[in-house]
Order: structure tokens, then C-alpha cells, then sequence
């Protein structure tokens, strides 16, 4: 019995410390006073309006889309042939492969960023949209292709073995039974990779230049002056964007599965 209480109580304490700071940012975002504070004042949804008034931040936050769904579709891509290679040939450094494309997902968030400057610096590539582009679909990859490798894993073969003795071409059989059969882990990996974009800052903080901001580091240089109502207010809009794409992709991949 007391074994229970502690360990009822322990679980108590580790909810509150994730999940009470996210309901104080969501709280405060409908709060009308200027300081981010408790108790609330007056429910209002003035700072949400005051969002799409900042053309810095709708910039940012705009950069932060177009960053999103170029990586997702680059990662998708390529994660899905990564997948296609590793479920369905043999060949010799495979198990190499397979660890050098989930290398990205171990490393240490800084780790990736200072390696991906210096590297960038000793090519002499300029950092700024691509380089960003490039780290988000990066660290979008591992995942992207893990979720591909469990689609293609669950696939009936039988199905392309079917096509085949009707006739249909290698492109046929791919483009008509095997990714409509993988369809929800797809668009699971893509809404994965989307969610991992929109929300990165580590290596998007290393590779960004003067002109290109993502809503992440925007909220950052912003937060190094002081927390205000508006900042919750976008940060409450991220949280449920994400909520609702992990959501979706976890029903995709779950259902699938089942």
C-alpha cells in the first residue's frame, strides 16, 4: 500500500513539472494583461491578434512552413528509398547504412548543429535557408525511414507478386500496389518529419544566417528580452499544430499496424 501512494505520488510530481509550465503558456495566452502573470485578469484573445499584426514574426513564421514542407517532402522521399533498400535488398555494408541514416536521430542535438557549421564553413558553404533546409532534412530522415521500414515490413507481398504475373512492370507495381498499400505509414513519416521541423531550434540556431529566421529562433530572440502575452500566444498555436500532426500520425501508423 505504501509502495502505491509513493509511487502514485511520484508519478503526480513528474505530470506536474512537464505539463504545469505548457498550462501556465496556454493559460496566460488568453490573459489580457501585458504581463505574462496569475490569476488572470480578463479572458481575451487580444495577443493572438496582436500575432498576426507582427510582420516578424508571421515573417518568420513563414520561413518556418517553407522549411517544414520542402525537409518533409526531401526526407519522405528519401527515407522511403532508404526503406526500400534496407527491407528489400542484401547487400554488403547494410547494417553500416542502416546505422550511419539513424545517426542523426542519436546525436546530440548541439553535437549536429557545431558539426554541420564547421562543416559548412569548410566547403565554403554559405549558411542560410539551404543550410538549414538541409540540417532539417537531416535530422527528418532517421525517422522518416524507420517508419517507412515498419510499413514496408507489414506489406502482403503477394500483392506485387499478383501484379507481377499480370503483367506489370517493376514502376507499375511500385507506383500502383506498393505505396498505396504504405499510404498511412507515408503520410505518417511526412507528418513525423513536418513536426520535427516546425519545432527545431539547435541546429536551425547554428546554420540560420541574418536574413533567414525560423518562428523558433524568432521566439528566442524575443524571450531574451522578456516573456510576453504574445509569445504564449504563438507558442500556443505551435503546440497545437503539433499535437494535432502527431495525433493523425500516430492514428496513421497505429491502424495500420492493428
Amino acid at each position: 500500500m505504501l509502495t502505491r501512494w509513493a509511487l502514485g505520488t511520484f508519478s503526480l510530481i513528474i505530470y506536474a513539472i512537464v505539463y504545469l509550465p505548457i498550462a501556465l503558456i496556454v493559460l496566460t495566452s488568453f490573459n489580457q494583461s501585458p504581463i505574462t502573470t496569475l490569476p488572470i485578469e480578463h479572458l481575451d484573445i487580444h495577443w493572438y491578434k496582436a500575432l498576426f499584426d507582427d510582420t516578424k514574426t508571421l515573417q518568420s513564421l513563414w520561413t518556418s512552413l517553407q522549411v517544414g514542407g520542402i525537409s518533409t517532402l526531401v526526407a519522405t522521399i528519401l527515407g522511403l528509398m532508404s526503406a526500400l533498400a534496407i527491407v528489400r535488398h542484401n547487400f554488403r555494408g547494410k547494417n553500416v547504412f542502416l546505422l550511419l541514416t539513424i545517426m542523426p536521430m542519436l546525436a546530440p542535438g548541439i553535437i549536429m548543429g557545431v558539426s554541420l557549421l564547421l562543416f559548412a564553413r569548410a566547403v565554403g558553404f554559405q549558411t542560410g535557408f539551404v543550410a538549414v533546409l538541409l540540417g532539417h532534412i537531416l535530422l527528418a530522415l532517421p525517422y522518416c525511414t524507420f517508419i517507412l521500414i515498419s510499413s514496408l515490413a507489414r506489406f502482403d507481398r503477394s500483392l506485387e507478386e499478383a501484379a507481377r504475373g499480370l503483367g506489370a512492370g517493376e514502376l507499375a507495381v511500385l507506383r500502383c500496389v506498393t505505396l498505396p498499400g504504405i499510404a498511412p505509414g507515408i503520410i505518417g513519416a511526412a507528418l513525423f518529419a513536418f513536426t520535427i521541423s516546425i519545432g527545431e531550434f539547435v541546429v536551425s540556431f547554428f546554420l540560420t544566417s541574418a536574413g533567414t529566421t525560423t518562428l523558433p529562433i524568432r521566439i528566442y530572440s524575443i524571450v531574451k528580452v522578456g516573456i510576453t502575452p504574445e509569445i504564449n500566444a504563438v507558442s500556443t498555436l505551435i503546440l497545437v499544430a503539433t499535437l494535432a500532426l502527431s495525433a493523425v500520425a500516430l492514428r496513421l501508423t497505429w491502424s495500420k499496424r492493428n
